[in-house]
């Protein structure tokens, strides 16, 4: 387990120079090459090349010199895990998809044989991809779907930044105030970057830690017998950690203290990141929702809750871990080298080792690290900070 850190200060103010930490290629100069060629082959800027690796002086590249390209990187994915008394049908069409879509995406044999507890990978879902039903360009995205008024749900409705473009502007066009648009993109301070996505509304969380208890918001279905169980403690413990008359009557929504979340531990010790929430992938039509963090390969990947764990395979997030956390959360870890832990899980225990598996093969080692709140993605990188990672 690694040591835990003390929640340092937050240094306002990022510089470009952090862009080398971005998911990345290489490319290997060739006799003819330009900087300004390269770039466009690459669907990148110059001054981002530059950026990236560090070169003094763009006019002078020599054959044979490897060069760093901010690539793409595929998601894993909205997951979405299944509650007491939701059918598939029900799923789908919370996610704007269909039953013998979600059957080919996971591999399921009996779509009528679901249980409590499985993950769902959604694909193309409209709730989560608000890229998924418009062309890309910065005007269609801003139409006319209203702005939602449950801080718990994205609108769907989001802006791509324009070059020398403040926080301010976007919010402005999209008509909601800044400070909601920096909340619910995970943004500290008001550094933002040219053609990134930001959401007008949705969710945020940043565990904060510092006690010996945590919080669980109570999900359609739940029993107080199977929160406890999921806890780790009794039901006479919840029902004297939050007065509770009767334990047989609780209600969806209601946020109950639970014993041992306190503790989170960075996922990989050391690890180099920025917050690159919402930087476009696959030539712009994807964006990045999560952080990506560089380590070294084989470097261990550690639970940043308790909670469980289940891992993954497939094409674009190679080995991967989904972990539904105890405080309410739910991570994910995606290119990893090999798996660790499963099942019931602490926070701290070795879950997974990083690497660059799934279509990451090629670059540089790094855990592609996401989390969701109520069933909605958010950005990592506001609890990344709070305890200590950066």
């Amino acid at each position: 387990m690694p040591k835990y850190r003390l929640t340092r200060a937050l240094v306002v103010g990022v510089t470009l120079v952090l862009m080398v930490t971005l998911f990345s290629v290489d490319y290997t100069v060739k006799g003819g090459d330009t900087l300004g060629k390269i770039a466009k082959e690459h669907g990148v800027s110059v001054s981002d090349l530059v950026a990236s690796n560090n070169i003094s002086n763009p006019n002078l590249i020599r054959v044979g010199q490897v060069l760093v390209i901010p690539g793409e990187e595929g998601e894993p994915g909205v997951v979405h895990v299944v509650k007491r008394g939701e059918t598939l049908g029900k799923i789908a069409a919370k996610y704007g998809s269909t039953v013998s879509t979600l059957v080919d995406a996971n591999g399921i044999s009996n779509p009528n044989l679901i249980s409590v507890g499985q993950s769902i990978v959604i694909s193309g879902s409209t709730e989560f991809d608000a890229n998924s039903t418009s062309s890309g360009d910065d005007s269609s995205s801003e139409g006319s779907t209203p702005v939602s008024t449950d801080p718990n749900v994205r609108s769907g409705r989001y802006a791509v930044v324009n070059n020398g473009e403040g926080l301010s502007s976007v919010a402005s066009r999209l008509g909601v105030p800044a400070t909601q648009v920096a909340r619910a993109n995970g943004i500290l301070g008001s550094v933002i970057y040219a053609n990134t996505q930001l959401f007008a509304d949705g969710p945020s969380y940043t565990f904060q830690g510092g006690s010996e208890q945590g919080t669980y918001t109570v999900q359609t279905g739940d029993r107080l017998g199977d929160i406890a169980a999921a806890h780790g403690t009794t039901i006479s413990n919840l029902t004297g950690l939050n007065n509770i008359s009767n334990p047989n009557l609780i209600r969806s929504g209601q946020v109950l203290v639970v014993p041992g979340s306190s503790n989170w531990v960075c996922p990989v010790d050391g690890a180099g990141f920025f917050n690159d929430w919402g930087f476009p992938r696959g030539g712009g039509t994807r964006f990045h929702q999560g952080n990506d963090l560089f380590s070294t390969h084989g470097a261990p990947i550690y639970a940043p809750v308790s909670g469980t764990v289940e891992h993954k395979t497939g094409s674009i997030g190679g080995k991967q871990f989904n972990l539904d956390g105890d405080d309410g959360a739910y991570y994910i870890g995606s290119h990893m080298s090999e798996f660790g832990m499963s099942g019931r899980v602490n926070a701290g225990d070795i879950v997974g080792y990083v690497g660059n598996t799934g279509n990451a093969v090629g670059t540089s080692p790094h855990l592609h690290f996401g989390m969701y709140y109520h069933g909605v993605v958010i950005n990592p990188y506001p609890t990344l900070v709070a305890q200590g990672c950066k």
